[in-house]
């Protein structure tokens, strides 16, 4: 049985069991957001968000600080490296 057959069997096997498919159950937009519904959902959304301490902010900035330290010596390292390695081959 192929892939697309299974999906017919899979949908025909809903519809008779009086069950919608994911598609017929998605809300009809009917139109665009007012501004205010809008900032309002925003709103709750951010509220629901797990914002991290003053200690966190700090700890993360420090990771973020040192890390891009690291990748800026080891670029220029390996720039180095190659810099010289093509100056020496070329002459």
């Amino acid at each position: 049985m192929s892939r697309e057959s299974k999906r017919n069997a899979g949908r025909e096997q809903r519809r008779t069991a009086g069950q919608a498919s994911a598609a017929d159950e998605a809300p009809r937009s009917e139109g665009r957001t007012p501004p205010a519904q809008f900032l309002r959902e925003v709103r709750s959304e951010l509220r629901k968000v797990a914002w991290p301490n003053r200690k966190e902010v700090t700890s993360y900035t420090i990771v973020v600080l040192v890390v891009t330290l690291v990748l800026v010596l080891l670029v220029w390292g390996m720039d180095y490296i190659f810099r010289n390695a093509v100056i020496n081959t070329l002459g």
